[in-house]
């Protein structure tokens, strides 16, 4: 049975990601009829800014609720940076911070000169290099211990699939 997603009925536990979300809508509409009722220009570059506006608004909401939802425990963050063993993984942390310096930088630019900069070669291979590095890495961890025990989801699917076999054996030809 499905699970209900009216955000009136009592039983539904997030009501409030349905109503920020109507919510979010409202705000980017609200946002768009104002540029284009109250911005003088030609028709065409008054669409092009309540576009851009409003989906800029959007994003930022979405990223809000994200942000909501991680505070209220709902998005469980404590295996981010971690290994299936259980220890810290280096590359992913290195990607995560590699990736939330350029984006700062980056948006720092944008936010002093008014136009996004255009992005260096440099750049890109850096965060090549450290995405490649993380994809290295699992490549490692997945491919080169042969006595490794398989993840809880991968023992999960195993059983799984033993368990459908099993039954399509003992049915009756």
């Amino acid at each position: 049975m499905a699970q209900d997603t009216n955000p009136t009925n009592p039983q539904n536990p997030r009501p409030d990601v349905y109503s920020l979300l109507k919510s979010s809508t409202v705000w980017v509409l609200a946002l768009a009829t104002i540029v284009v009722v109250f911005i003088p220009g030609d028709h065409m570059a008054k669409l092009k800014l309540a576009i851009g506006f409003g989906l800029m608004v959007l994003i930022f909401l979405f990223g809000f609720m994200i942000l909501l939802e991680i505070a209220a425990g709902r998005i469980n963050l404590s295996l981010l940076l971690s290994e299936t063993s259980g220890g810290a993984s280096m590359s992913r942390f290195q990607l995560l911070i590699f990736t939330f310096v350029i984006s700062l930088s980056f948006f720092l630019l944008v936010a002093e000169s008014g136009k996004f900069p255009a992005i260096p070669p440099e750049v890109l291979t850096l965060l090549g290099i450290s995405a490649s590095t993380y994809a290295v890495s699992k490549g490692i961890q997945a491919g080169g211990m042969p006595g490794k025990t398989a993840s809880p989801t991968d023992q999960a699917a195993q059983k799984g699939s033993q368990t459908a076999n099993q039954n399509t054996q003992n049915e009756p030809r």
